[in-house]
């Protein structure tokens, strides 16, 4: 009878056998095929996965243990894909704890290992006779209309007589909706409603910012929110990028009404297990936004030279990055961090380790010392079973100067692209001993190079490969020679994704030099020295003549004040060292004169000045020093390693500068 049955059934329905023993695989498909079924066969889930996206099955027997991605999370993704195809589950794990799992993870049924045929045929005979839907999904009248009541919808779709259907179908079991029709407009609604909405319905090509597009920016804001994506067909590459985003259900239009409901109904179930939905949406956002605030940039305008890609794996991971500008004469520090472990505790660890990061940053700016600084305090804390993989950098952009420490890291690579389209590429030495296992401060790596215009450098941690990254450039999809820098890390990591998946947290730092100089401002640079200070006043005076001056102002004084940011940066924020530079850059208009004086240390807070001149003592060779400058120049003002002198007839202030040197 289950023959006549099967013989009946369409064609284009065939039972999948997943399993990686081929003795079990070959003794499922013969008992299949003597009861008169069709079968397909995939050795592992990633081969499953590609099977089921491309076409329908009326049955899929699958195996758990086997290599790469196993029978729970093959299970899983099917699931979230919205597949409702019955799963019966071929294990030797066969007692009362490992058939619940099985059955949480979205299995039908079990059949215990060594295989029974007869226990074969009477699962066959109870899931696969009869003419099923292709993924024997429940029909809506099968379906109770009220265990939606209360559920909020966004749905996203620009058509308006399909968005017409999906309303009524939604409100049909009890939905409220609101529909917007393109992506921008999605998450515009949402940020001014964060609290509306319980899951979210869209069309994959949504105008604007797309299903995908959507998806990525709400779980990585908004995790509690369940999102569902729908395609005009099946589509094997873009519906498992979509499942590796964290797509909560996948279905095709032609299955909307037949799968969509089941696939929402299974994304409840998944989250109430693991606790009350809405307390465990809440912590995971209250901790993935704490996490976001450890991946930042240092200023507040970012600049077109560093970038910073970020991809979470769970909702707690542990990782941090921010970069930091030293002075206005493009000297910026760059720290990566990954501390071990995917909780709410690495996290907390984090926060705790860029706390150190920033109190010590200023007074450790060679990498060395700050990497020592940094493994000193982890040492004398009480967390030393974990550990932090980091990578600091000090990049004198003016110089083309990078200094750079690993400890535990992987290496970065230095790209640059060719005329021809090709890829110069130089790997870096990576390694060095984790921050907090030992106290020796001769475990990190650290090496100097030069990053010339139009070269990129790549930081990473370990949740990205060097050749993940040279793959991805090497795809002919992502080009260097591009005007902006912002957001090339990005689509790095969502073509590695789209390609491998993702194991572990992704953090990519991208570092690029000028393209070209900027031509604003006069600019020179010395080796601390009181001989430099002598150069650096004669090169100065040849520019500022009375002609250039505002009115009012007097040679003479504003080079006593020059003098003075000199001195003091020589003597106090280089400590007199011979191999730190002072950079000097002056801005000319005719109602104003602004002089930047950087050097390399943390700044300091000018006091208040004395007014008058009476206070100076202007005979005296050196040590006038912040007095002197305040009281001569019309506003003095410190940001990080630099003073600026600002003589001003009007009050208006320049612009910052980001000059390059001449």
């Amino acid at each position: 009878m289950i023959q006549n049955a099967a013989q009946n059934a369409r064609n284009d329905s065939p039972i999948l056998v997943v399993e990686d023993n081929p003795f079990n695989r070959e003794l499922l498909k013969t008992a299949l095929i003597r009861l008169g079924f069709r079968v397909a066969e995939a050795k592992n889930g990633q081969e499953a996965l590609e099977q089921i996206s491309g076409r329908s099955f009326r049955l899929i027997f699958m195996d758990l243990l086997m290599p790469g991605m196993d029978g729970f999370e093959t299970i899983r993704r099917i699931r979230r894909m919205g597949i409702q195809t019955p799963i019966i589950i071929a294990s030797s794990m066969d007692d009362r704890e490992d058939r619940r799992q099985c059955l949480e993870a979205g299995g039908n049924d079990f059949l215990p290992k060594p295989i029974d045929l007869k226990a074969v045929e009477d699962l066959v005979r109870k899931y696969a006779s009869g003419d099923p839907a292709p993924d024997a999904a429940a029909s809506p009248a099968e379906t109770d209309p009220k265990r939606f009541s209360g559920f909020s919808a966004l749905l996203v779709e620009e058509n308006p007589a399909l968005a017409d259907r999906r309303i009524r179908f939604l409100k049909q079991h009890r939905f409220e909706v609101v529909r917007v029709p393109s992506g921008d407009k999605a998450l515009t609604f949402l940020e001014n409603r964060r609290h509306r909405f319980e899951i979210i319905v869209s069309n994959l090509f949504a105008p604007g910012i797309d299903g995908l597009g959507i998806l990525a920016r709400v779980k990585r804001n908004r995790p509690e929110l369940l999102v569902f994506i729908y395609a005009p067909e099946y589509d094997k590459d873009t519906f498992q990028l979509a499942v590796q985003l964290g797509a909560d259900g996948i279905v095709a239009d032609a299955d909307f009404e037949t799968s969509i409901l089941p696939a929402v109904e299974s994304a409840v179930l998944h989250a109430g297990q693991k606790g009350s939905r809405v307390q465990t949406a809440a912590t995971a956002h209250q901790v993935r936004q704490a996490q976001a605030n450890l991946v930042r940039y240092g200023c507040g305008a970012a600049c077109d030279a560093i970038d910073i890609a970020y991809s979470p794996l769970t909702d707690a991971g542990g990782d941090l990055a921010c970069c930091r500008r030293f002075n206005l004469a493009n000297r910026c520090g760059v720290f990566l961090g990954d501390v071990s472990g995917h909780n709410v505790m690495s996290s907390y660890l984090s926060a705790f380790y860029m706390g150190v990061l920033t109190a010590n940053w200023n007074r450790a700016q060679k990498p060395h010392e700050l990497l020592k600084t940094i493994n000193h305090e982890l040492n004398a804390s009480d967390y030393r079973e974990y550990h932090l993989c980091a990578t600091a950098l000090l990049w004198d952009r003016n110089r083309q100067r990078v200094e750079i420490g690993m400890a535990g890291n992987p290496g970065g690579i230095l790209v640059r692209q060719t005329h021809k389209g090709g890829l110069e590429v130089r790997e870096l030495t990576g390694g060095g001993m984790c921050l907090g296992l030992l106290p020796q401060d001769d475990l990190f790596h650290c090496e100097g190079f030069r990053l010339a215009p139009g070269t990129h450098l790549f930081l990473f941690t370990d949740g990205l490969r060097k050749t993940d990254i040279l793959g991805a450039l090497s795809s002919g999809q992502i080009s260097l020679n591009r005007e902006s820098i912002h957001g090339l890390g990005q689509k790095i990591v969502d073509r590695v994704l789209a390609r491998n998946g993702q194991t572990d947290d992704i953090l990519l730092i991208t570092l690029r030099s000028p393209l070209r100089p900027l031509e604003m401002g006069r600019h020179r640079a010395f080796s601390s020295g009181y001989a430099g200070v002598d150069e650096a006043c004669k090169w100065a005076e040849a520019i500022i003549t009375p002609e250039t001056l505002p009115p009012g102002k007097d040679p003479e004084f504003v080079m006593l004040a020059l003098r003075e940011a000199l001195i003091n940066a020589v003597q106090h924020g280089n400590r007199q060292s011979p191999s730190a530079y002072v950079d000097i850059s002056i801005f000319q208009r005719p109602e104003q004169l602004r002089i930047d004086v950087s050097d390399e240390g943390p700044g300091f807070d000018p006091p208040q000045p004395p007014r008058g001149l009476d206070a100076v003592d202007v005979l005296q060779s050196r040590g006038r020093g912040v007095a002197a400058m305040q009281s001569i120049a019309d506003e003095i003002t410190v940001v990080g390693g630099t003073v600026s002198l600002i003589f001003d007839s009007r009050g208006d202030p320049l612009p910052q500068p980001f000059g390059e040197n001449q």
